[in-house]
């Protein structure tokens, strides 16, 4: 069986979600469990089930699922990129990608700050200004050359803010 790139792709993403789970599942157990879910201290001492027992339970049992999905989807991996680079659907180490396929490859994280920013923006300053600046940045980056696209946008977060403003009587950051 020859793999593809497309499988070989596949096979990487599955493994990424894999240790994003894993991430996630040791995010649970070491501290939303220990220091969100407080048990009062003579729980501890008298009682052996506490409003701990069954999340670390669940917990636990993730974090099995999470070792053998980690394991199966690590050791895909391994075997789709031997058998990529053997029949030579993905580059080796050596070869330089293009400025083009590095933007690419980045711009779902470039998007992700900006929406991360955009959302401290909301916190610190309030709508208006953080949605001003975001419109014309997402465009740009994601090519948008038709200045009617901006007017649209621009448009319907005006309406957005009517609305909560006008109609809801809600009064936005």
């Amino acid at each position: 069986m020859t793999v593809t790139k497309a499988a070989y792709k596949k096979a990487r993403e599955e493994l990424l979600v894999m240790l994003v789970c894993t991430v996630l599942v040791a995010v649970l157990l070491f501290y939303v469990i220990p220091v969100l879910i407080k048990v009062p201290k003579a729980a501890l001492r008298d009682d052996s089930f506490t409003p701990q027992t069954f999340p670390y339970f669940l917990g636990w049992v993730m974090a099995v699922c999470v070792v053998i999905g980690d394991i199966k989807y690590g050791a895909a991996f391994v075997k789709a990129r031997k058998e990529a680079q053997a029949n030579g659907c993905i580059r080796e180490k050596g070869e330089k990608k293009t400025p083009h396929e590095i933007i690419a490859a980045l711009m779902p994280w470039i998007i992700y700050a900006v929406v991360v920013l955009y959302g401290l923006g909301i916190n610190r300053v309030g709508f208006v200004i953080p949605t001003l600046c975001m419109i014309p940045v997402v465009l740009v980056i994601t090519g948008c050359r038709k200045w009617q696209y901006f007017l649209y946008v621009y448009l319907f977060a005006a309406s957005i803010w009517a609305i909560f403003r006008f109609v809801l009587h809600v009064q936005l950051p």
